[in-house]
């Protein structure tokens, strides 16, 4: 909790004096930073997972401790890391929005994340758990509802309305967690209707937030470059088959053939998405770096997946197989969300050369217990005995530790690059200013009111 307190240890006067940039890139900073820290506990929580089969006896349940490697795994890594590139990206928002809101929502993420870190692997799913995770959700709110303000008066760009909507799919996964509580108390927890509620959750989470926030920033980052040319069909393709490709999350117990249809046809239609996503970013101008090509190509592989699953026998192997799924999961959360993360980072950091050495060491974990996990669902299908399959996954496992704590290290040097922006982006303000009050007008960006 002292990490936490950094964010109201400095006077008020001294936060937000100077427009407020320098306390809220503060805030972007220490939002990294932990987030890279937190990684590393999302690691070493997983490679305790893959080492309890081996163990003869442990002092917690298994089922509990995933509970709070899934939950950290959210609310510890991916929301404080999109939280901080989102700060980054769009500078009109984080200008307009007031730094007291950006101080709230960091400390309830941070405060409801370790919460649900220490309590979900200690108790399950009781009232202390549940209590955090609402917190962690009401804070997802909370977030959406400040920059939604804040859009208004700006002319939306794509990446706007994708931003937007990410935050709307966010919101609109809450209704799955919530949801099965009455099934909890009525004693139906584990029915295909507990099971499909928990999948719209992850479905939205997935799909609607996670997705749509990396494209945001991806277009951003091409607008700025002129190469969004089909940024409104990509929009608009994704928005429009985010709700109906759920029908893809419950094909594991074989409802109506009608779902395969409505699946199978937004599964294709997101292929189409992808096409124009490919067409902006081919150019040259472009000059993707290797994990941002990695990331793509996850998401690529996210949706080819997607599709397949429209078919009943896949969606089957996909049930069967819980490695098949859970390798699904791991390449959205890593090998496309992760790796977006450290593309974005990698080019703040001062010691790149470290940087890269962690995400190689974390990059060689992801493609062996991804190996590891489809060659295991594979043998189940196909009839044959993995030898010390969990000795070979607990492995390769601990590189994911080496590659998080090397790059915890090498997010120290965005200290300097930080204070060096805030210097340079001050005498810009003043720049302007003066600029505007010598020609008697007044630059509408510097005088934006904060919400």
């Amino acid at each position: 909790m002292a990490i936490l307190a950094v964010l109201h240890m400095q006077p008020a006067t001294t936060l937000m004096r100077k427009s407020g940039c320098p306390s809220k890139a503060a805030i972007q900073y220490i939002l990294t930073r932990l987030a890279f820290f937190n990684l590393l506990i999302v690691a070493l929580l997983g490679v305790l997972m893959r080492s309890l089969p081996l163990l003869s006896s442990f002092p917690l349940v298994y089922k509990n401790v995933l509970h709070g490697h899934s939950h950290f795994a959210f609310g510890g890594w991916v929301l404080p890391a999109l939280m901080a590139l989102v700060m980054k990206g769009f500078p009109e928002l984080r200008q307009k929005i007031a730094f007291h809101h950006w101080r709230n929502i960091a400390l309830l993420v941070l405060m409801s994340a370790y919460g649900m870190l220490v309590s979900f692997p200690l108790q399950g799913y009781k009232g202390i758990s549940v209590s955090f995770s609402t917190l962690s959700i009401a804070t997802s709110f909370y977030l959406a509802l400040v920059i939604w303000k804040a859009l208004k008066g700006i002319v939306l760009k794509t990446s706007h309305r994708l931003l937007k909507w990410g935050l709307i799919y966010c919101t609109l996964s809450a209704i799955g967690p919530f949801a099965t509580v009455p099934l909890i108390v009525m004693g139906e927890q584990g029915t295909p209707l507990y099971f499909d509620l928990i999948y719209f959750y992850l479905h939205f989470q997935y799909n609607g937030f996670f997705t749509f926030t990396i494209l945001a920033l991806l277009y951003r980052w091409l607008e700025e470059r002129n190469l969004d040319q089909n940024g409104g069909k990509v929009f608009a393709i994704f928005n429009l088959v985010c709700i109906p490709a759920y029908a893809l999350s419950v094909l594991w117990h074989q409802p109506s053939a009608i779902f395969n249809f409505v699946g199978g046809a937004a599964a294709l239609l997101q292929l189409a998405g992808l096409f124009y996503l490919l067409k902006d970013i081919s150019s040259k101008k472009a000059q993707l770096n290797f994990l941002l090509k990695l990331s793509l190509s996850g998401f690529a592989l996210k949706l080819i997946f997607q599709a397949a699953s429209a078919f009943p026998l896949v969606a089957s192997m996909a049930y069967e197989g819980r490695n098949f799924l859970i390798a699904y999961l791991h390449l959205v959360l890593l090998g496309f969300v992760s790796c977006f993360v450290f593309a974005s980072v990698l080019r703040e950091v001062e010691n790149k050369k470290l940087m890269k050495k962690g995400t190689m060491l974390f990059l060689a974990s992801f493609f062996t217990t991804e190996a590891v996990l489809i060659v295991q669902a594979l043998s189940a299908v196909l009839n044959f005995r993995f030898l010390f399959y969990k000795e070979v996954l607990l492995f390769f496992s601990l590189f994911f530790v080496a590659g998080s704590l090397v790059m915890a290290f090498a997010v120290k040097g965005i200290d300097r690059k930080r204070r060096n922006y805030n210097s340079t982006l001050h005498k810009s303000f003043l720049l302007k200013e003066r600029t505007a009050k010598s020609s008697g007008t007044m630059i509408q960006a510097s005088i934006m009111p904060s919400v």
